[in-house]
C-alpha cells in the first residue's frame, strides 16, 4: 500500500492530516513524543543538544553543525539530534499548516514502516524560539549505528563484479519498492544506509523530510534518481545493463535508452533533471 493510500490524497500528507492516529495522540503544543518516549525527556535531549545540561544528564557528539548524537545514561543507543532553523517566511505558514520540513519527516517515520520500509525510529520533535524570537524546530530519532551510505558500502567491495552487481541489485529492488509504494525520496542514493546484521545486509531510508508521496514514478524523476546513481557509483557499461534490466525487467519500451543514458553520461548528476 503506497503513501498516498495511507492517506488518502496527497495534500493531506502535506496539510498535516495523515497519519490520523499519531496526530490524535499529539495535540498542539511545543514537544511531540513517541510512543515509550515522554515530553519531558525530549526537552532533555534539547537541553543536552543545546549545552544546557551537565555531562551527568547526557553528552552530545557533533556529527555537523545542525546535527549530533546524543548519549543519555540508560540508553545504550543514544539518539540523533537534527534542528530546522527557520530560512524564511514561508516556514512560519508551514508550521502552522502542518507542512513543515520536521512534520513531514515525522509522519514519514510513522508510515514507513507500515509499508516495509525501514527507517530509524522516531522519538520525538520539539519547537523553541531562538533568542531572536524566531521558531526553531528540532527532529529526534534512535541513533542507527552500524550503516554504511550506499556509495560507501558499495565502494567498500572494490573491484568484485559479483559483489557489486548483489549490492547494484538490491539497491534497485529498494528503489522499485519505494517508487511503487509512492515513496519519492529526492536525495536517495546518499541517504540510504546499508548494515550488515548477522551476514544479512539491510538498507534503511534516512533525511525524510525530502520525501514526497507521488501516484506513480515519472520519467524524469526515475531518471534524477538513477543520475545521482551514477553520479556517486559510477558504474561500467555492463553494471548500467545489469541497473536497466533490473528496474525495468521484460517491460523496457522506450525508457531503456533514456537509463542508459542517465547511468553513463559524463555529468549523470544533470540528467534527471532536464
Amino acid at each position: 500500500m503506497g503513501v498516498l493510500a495511507q492517506v488518502s490524497f496527497g495534500s493531506r500528507f502535506y496539510l498535516g492530516l495523515g497519519a490520523p492516529g499519531e496526530r490524535r495522540g499529539y495535540p498542539e503544543c511545543s514537544v511531540r513524543a513517541a510512543r515509550g518516549y515522554s515530553p519531558e525527556f525530549l526537552r532533555t535531549l534539547l537541553a543536552i543538544y543545546l549545552g544546557q545540561a551537565g555531562d551527568e544528564v547526557g553528552t552530545l557528539e557533533r556529527v555537523n553543525f545542525r546535527c549530533g548524537r546524543i548519549t543519555v545514561p540508560g540508553q545504550p543507543a543514544g539518539f540523533f539530534f537534527k534542528e530546522f532553523p527557520r530560512h524564511h517566511f514561508a516556514h512560519d505558514l508551514e508550521r502552522r499548516l502542518r507542512l513543515s520540513r520536521v512534520d513531514r519527516a515525522w509522519r514519514a517515520a510513522h508510515l514507513l514502516p507500515k509499508m516495509g520500509l525501514l527507517t530509524p525510529r522516531a522519538v520525538g520533535t520539539v519547537q523553541r524560539p531562538d533568542p531572536g524570537g524566531e521558531m526553531m524546530e528540532y527532529l529526534a530519532t534512535e541513533w542507527f549505528g552500524g550503516g554504511l551510505p550506499y556509495p560507501e558500502a558499495l565502494h567498500l567491495v572494490g573491484g568484485d563484479p559479483d559483489a557489486r552487481a548483489a549490492r547494484l541489485r538490491e539497491f534497485i529492488a529498494l528503489m522499485g519498492r519505494c517508487h511503487d509504494r509512492g515513496v519519492y525520496l529526492r536525495d536517495l542514493v546518499k541517504n540510504v544506509l546499508v548494515r550488515d546484521d548477522a551476514g544479512q545486509r539491510t538498507y534503511w531510508l534516512t533525511d525524510l523530510d525530502g520525501l514526497h508521496p507521488i501516484r506513480r514514478i515519472t520519467r524524469r524523476r526515475l531518471l534524477f534518481h538513477l543520475g545521482q546513481l551514477a553520479y556517486y557509483c559510477p558504474l561500467t557499461q555492463d553494471e548500467a545493463q545489469l541497473v536497466c534490466s533490473t528496474y525495468l525487467g521484460t517491460t523496457r519500451g522506450d525508457w531503456a535508452g533514456k537509463v542508459l543514458e542517465a547511468l553513463t553520461a559524463e555529468q549523470a548528476w544533470k540528467v534527471g533533471s532536464r
